[in-house]
Formats: C-alpha cells, structure tokens, sequence
C-alpha cells in the first residue's frame, strides 16, 4: 500500500513539496488541491491527481480525500489561512500528520499546540503564486 499525501497549496513551496514527494516516493498517492485553475492543470502535469477548490471547504477537502490521507502539507501563502486549514482537516482526519509551512515564527507555537505535527518556515525566496 502506498501513502496518500495531500499537498494544499501549489505555488513555489507546494510545487518544491510535490516533486520532492515524487523524487522519494514515485508510487505515492498525491493529490494538490488549490483555488487556482492554472496551479490545477500544472499539478496535473506534474503527475499528481489535482482539485480545484479552497483548504478551509469541507467538501473540497472531501473531495481531495483528505480524509483518508496519511499525511496533509499546507503550503498556502498566508500563515491564518494555513491555521484555518489545518483546523478544517482535523476533524476528517484526526490522526493525519499535518505539516504545515508558515511565514513568520511567531505562529510556530499556535500550530503546535493545535496538533500540527510539524511545523517548517517558508524560506525568504519562496514567492506564492
């Protein structure tokens, strides 16, 4: 059996999350979901399953499976948005292993203490598209 890996959020960091996921685990079952059509076709081409939708919707999370999925990374480019959606995938997925990629390191404790269990920072060159 293969891991389920949900990637939210396509920009730079997400698209850098997807190939690594890629590199290491080609038989990987990646899904990105993201509210931009054109992030959609692109992770579509990259060789992942793609939904158009936004990470805080509980059918669009729903319909990512990230109910089912072993691991969920937030790659949105806004730190309360990443908080948002790492609260809107805890209840359909209680024991995923949430990582999530924020901006500034004063929020690295509110993502921890709400079950986010890693938390990276977003490097200075990243730009989110």
């Amino acid at each position: 059996m293969t891991d389920h890996i949900l990637v939210i959020g396509y920009g730079d960091t997400g698209r850098r999350a997807v190939n690594s996921v890629l590199a290491s685990q080609p038989d990987a079952r990646l899904t990105v979901l993201d509210t931009d059509y054109l992030a959609v076709a692109e992770a579509t081409a990259n060789g992942a399953t793609a939904v158009h939708g936004d990470g805080r919707d509980r059918c669009a999370l729903e319909e990512a499976a990230a109910d089912i999925a072993d691991r969920v990374i937030v790659a949105v480019p806004d730190d309360l948005n990443a908080f948002l959606i790492t609260r809107a995938v805890r209840p359909l997925n209680p024991d995923t292993v949430v990582v999530a990629i924020i901006r500034e390191p004063e929020n690295h404790t509110i993502f921890a203490s709400d079950g986010t269990v890693s938390v990276h920072m977003r490097q200075p060159d990243d730009r989110q598209t």
